[in-house]
Formats: C-alpha cells, sequence, structure tokens
C-alpha cells in the first residue's frame, strides 16, 4: 500500500525541519564558544610566560590596537566547516590565565573537549591572541607550540619538543631549543646588539637581517646546508649561534 500524498508531504516538512534545527544549534554553539573566550588587559604586562600543552600564539606590541589577552578554542581540521554546520559539539578554551604584578601567565592545560567518537577526530586548537606593549619579554615552553610573533621584544625564550616560530620585527634576545623546529626571523631593523641562539635536532630556519651590516654566526651541526648572503664577522652583532645535529639555514 503506497503512503498517502499528505503523509509524504508530512514527512518532508519533518526533516527539513531537522535539519535547519541542526544547522542552527551548531551555528549557535560555535557563537557561544567565541562570545566564552577568556580576555585580560595586558596594559601593565612587561612578560609573558606561556606553557603546557599545545596552542597557536599570536603575540603582537601594537600600540594602535587594545592590549589584551585573548584564548578561545576553535576547530582547524578539513571537517570543521561540515562540523559546525550540523553537529553541537564546540571547542571550548581548555586555557588557564591569570596576570601576576606585571607577568601575564598563561598554562594550556589537555583539552577538556577530547571525544571517543569519530566526530571528535575533528582538530580543535587552542589559539591564544596577546597585543602587549613593546620591549616586553616573552617565555615559551610546551610540548608543540606554533608562534607568530610580530614588533619589538626584549627577549623571546622557547623551548619545546616541536616548534613553528615566525619573528616580524625586532627582539635583544632570542633564544629557541627543541627537537624539531621550523623557525624564521625577519629583522625590520637591526641595532648591532642582537644576539640569537637556537639548538634542535632537525631545523629549518630562515634568518633576515636585511642586510643591515656585519653579522658574526657559527654552525655546529652533524649535517649541514647552510647559504649566507653574509660575510662572517666574529665579534660583530648580530650574534648568531646555531646547533642542530640536521639543519637548513638561509642568512640574509
Amino acid at each position: 500500500m503506497k503512503p498517502r500524498r499528505s503523509s509524504r508531504v508530512i514527512l518532508a516538512v519533518a526533516l527539513a525541519a531537522a535539519v535547519v534545527f541542526a544547522a542552527t544549534r551548531g551555528r549557535t554553539g560555535s557563537a557561544a564558544a567565541s562570545l566564552d573566550a577568556a580576555s585580560l588587559d595586558t596594559t601593565d604586562v612587561t612578560r609573558v610566560e606561556v606553557t603546557g600543552e599545545s596552542s597557536s600564539l599570536k603575540l603582537t606590541t601594537a600600540a594602535d590596537m587594545p592590549y589584551r589577552a585573548i584564548a578561545e578554542g576553535r576547530r582547524s581540521g578539513w571537517f570543521s566547516r561540515w562540523y559546525s554546520s550540523w553537529f553541537f559539539d564546540d571547542c571550548p578554551s581548555s586555557t588557564d590565565m591569570r596576570i601576576e604584578g606585571s607577568t601575564l601567565r598563561v598554562d594550556v592545560r589537555p583539552p577538556a573537549w577530547s571525544s571517543p567518537t569519530w566526530f571528535g577526530l575533528s582538530d580543535c586548537v587552542n589559539e591564544i591572541r596577546i597585543n602587549l606593549p613593546k620591549e616586553g619579554t616573552v617565555a615559551i615552553r610546551q610540548q608543540a607550540t606554533q608562534v607568530r610573533l610580530t614588533g619589538d621584544y626584549a627577549a623571546i625564550a622557547l623551548a619545546a619538543r616541536a616548534a613553528d616560530v615566525a619573528l616580524d620585527g625586532h627582539a635583544t634576545t632570542i633564544d629557541l631549543r627543541g627537537t624539531a623546529m621550523r623557525a624564521h626571523i625577519a629583522f625590520d631593523a637591526v641595532r648591532q646588539d642582537e644576539t640569537i641562539t637556537i639548538a634542535a635536532q632537525s631545523l629549518d630556519t630562515d634568518l633576515d637581517f636585511r642586510k643591515a651590516g656585519p653579522i658574526s654566526y657559527t654552525v655546529a651541526a652533524k649535517a649541514a646546508l647552510v647559504d649566507s648572503a653574509l660575510a662572517n664577522t666574529p665579534g660583530a652583532k648580530p650574534a648568531l649561534s646555531i646547533e642542530a645535529d640536521y639543519v637548513r639555514a638561509t642568512i640574509r
């Protein structure tokens, strides 16, 4: 016996309503996660310390932007667009931030959004964005990290098993240490007071000094491919020291 036409219409309407509800619920969950992001005023912060699990860090020293630290969870996997539209399972931030004196302490905890379901395989990322006054210091100690720094810093120190680091600006002291590392450092100005130390087992690095003058550098490695457009002038600064088992370095 064939279903009546009215029954088919009711079924179609019900299915459409379910689809709209699922999509709306997913968007609502995504918006709630964004609104729930942790935020702190960093006007008086001169030092940033980041520890814990993996995260994506973006640091700036822009005077024309509010001095704020914002931590939130977001999806970045290939399935993230579908996920946020159809399923209510957001990525709440698992980051604890607090200010002690003039130090901003950021602790990235194990993710609270781990899920045993297949859909839980969609990647959640702890994203931290910090804008602080110029000439601050940054210390990062994490398992894995992706760091993008823009602006002027007094010192940058990083220790991680896996790291992808980029600086576009200036830092007087840079100390990067890890197991596997990719580092891109581009100085917008050279003040002849810079010291850069990079140590890793496997290293791929690109350093741009804007050809501003003499530099000194040493490379100690089991296997190295170094392409330098600048001559090595002992005693000059910037002073660069690279130590790795395997390294590919470009200096210009």
